[in-house]
C-alpha cells in the first residue's frame, strides 16, 4: 500500500451553500443556472456519499437576502436529494454573509476531531450583507471552518478573501463540464489543519433485521408522509433502535452508527492505490493477453498499465475506474493470501 504523507479527515461536517438568486435564472447553463445546478448537486450529493460514506451533508439555499436552510446536517442521501428537487423558484438577492451565518451556527459546536466545511456555489456578482463580512471571516477562522467557492459568472474579490482566509479554495467555472468537476473535486476530503485534535470515535454496527416484529423506524418518525410500520432494517446495538439505512447518528443514544465497507471506504484517502505504469500495447510479448479489468483483449488499444505490484495489465478505461471507483487493484486482491 502507497502510504498517503498528507494526513486528512475521515470523518467530514459539509454544508452545501446553493445560490438561489435571480442571477440563477440566466440561460449560459441549459436550460437555466438553477436548473443545471441542482442536478449537478444531486450528483454531487452521490459521489460525495460514495466517498466520504460516515460524513454528513447539509444544503443550504439563499434567495431574497436570506438563508433557508432546506436540508439538515445528515447522512440521509434520500432526503438531500428529495429536499433540492423540491426547491423552485429563484428570488431576490444573494447573502453570502447569511449563508454562512447559518452553516457556522451548526458547524460550530461539530466535534474537533472531524473537519468542518462549507461549500458555495454562487451565480451572484454581488452579496447584500447585514452585518460586515469581517465580523463572520474571523468567526470561521477560529472556529477552523474551511470556506470554499465555485463562482458561475466572474471572479469576486470577496469570495477569493474568504476562501484564502479559511484556508479553502476559489474557482470560476468555464462551463458545464467544468462546473461538475470543480463539484467533483469538492468531494475527496481536505488535508487537516493542526487544529483537528485526533480522537477515538465510539460506533456500532447494528444488525440487519429483516423478519422483526412491525415497528417504525426513527428515520421516519417525524415524517407523516413515509411514517409505515416495516419488519427490516438496522437495530441499534446500544438502545435497539430501528433506522431504514446507515450510516446514521442513533437520535436515543447518539452512537454513530456504520457498516464495516463503510468504514473500509473511508480509508482509501489514507491508503491511496499506486498509479500504474503506462506501457506501449505493442511492447506486450503475448497478443492474446487480456486486461486484468474487463478480460477484453488489447487490440484496439495504444498504451496499458501494468500493476506494479500483481503485474497485471489493464486498458484505459479499466485503470481508471480502479484508481477512481474501486480503490483496489484487482489483480493483487485475486492473488492467494
Amino acid at each position: 500500500a502507497v502510504v498517503s504523507t498528507q494526513s486528512t479527515g475521515v470523518m467530514r461536517h459539509v454544508f452545501l451553500v446553493l445560490d438561489q438568486s435571480v442571477n440563477m435564472e440566466d440561460n449560459d447553463l441549459k436550460p437555466s443556472r438553477f436548473l443545471c445546478l441542482k442536478k449537478l448537486s444531486e450528483q454531487f450529493i452521490l459521489e460525495f456519499y460514495d466517498q466520504n460514506p460516515i460524513s454528513q451533508i447539509g444544503v443550504i439555499a439563499v434567495k431574497n437576502g436570506k438563508g433557508q436552510k432546506i436540508s439538515e446536517l445528515s447522512s440521509n442521501i434520500n432526503k438531500h436529494i428529495a429536499n433540492i428537487k423540491a426547491q423552485k423558484a429563484c428570488e431576490g438577492q444573494f447573502s453570502l454573509y447569511n449563508g454562512l451565518e447559518i452553516a457556522y451556527k451548526t458547524l460550530s459546536s461539530m466535534p474537533s476531531y472531524a473537519s468542518r466545511e462549507i461549500v458555495i456555489v454562487a451565480g451572484s456578482l454581488t452579496s447584500v450583507d447585514p452585518h460586515p463580512i469581517n465580523d463572520m471571516l474571523t468567526q470561521l477562522v477560529e472556529s477552523n471552518i474551511r470556506v470554499s467557492v465555485i463562482g458561475l459568472s466572474a471572479a469576486v474579490q470577496i469570495f477569493n478573501r474568504v476562501s484564502s482566509a479559511t484556508r479553502g479554495t476559489y474557482n470560476v467555472m468555464l462551463d458545464e463540464q467544468h462546473l461538475q468537476e470543480l463539484m467533483r473535486l469538492q468531494c475527496a476530503p481536505p488535508a487537516a489543519t493542526p487544529t483537528m485534535e485526533p480522537s477515538l470515535v465510539k460506533m456500532g454496527f447494528p444488525p440487519h433485521v429483516t423478519d422483526g416484529a412491525l415497528s417504525l423506524c426513527q428515520c421516519h418518525v417525524e415524517d407523516k408522509t413515509k411514517s409505515e410500520l416495516t419488519t427490516h432494517g438496522f437495530t441499534c446495538p446500544t438502545c435497539a433502535s430501528k433506522y431504514c439505512e446507515v450510516p446514521v447518528e442513533c437520535k436515543i443514544c447518539s452512537l454513530t452508527l456504520v457498516c464495516a465497507p463503510h468504514l473500509a471506504r473511508s480509508y482509501h484517502h489514507l491508503f491511496p492505490l499506486a498509479q500504474f505504469t503506462e506501457t506501449p500495447a505493442e511492447d506486450l510479448i503475448d497478443d492474446t493477453m487480456v486486461c486484468g479489468g474487463c478480460t477484453k483483449t488489447f487490440a484496439n488499444q495504444k498504451h496499458v498499465y501494468r500493476c506494479e505490484t500483481c503485474n497485471s495489465y489493464f486498458c484505459y478505461t479499466c485503470d481508471m475506474f480502479v484508481h477512481d471507483m474501486l480503490h483496489h487493484c484487482p489483480g493483487c486482491e485475486s492473488r492467494p493470501r
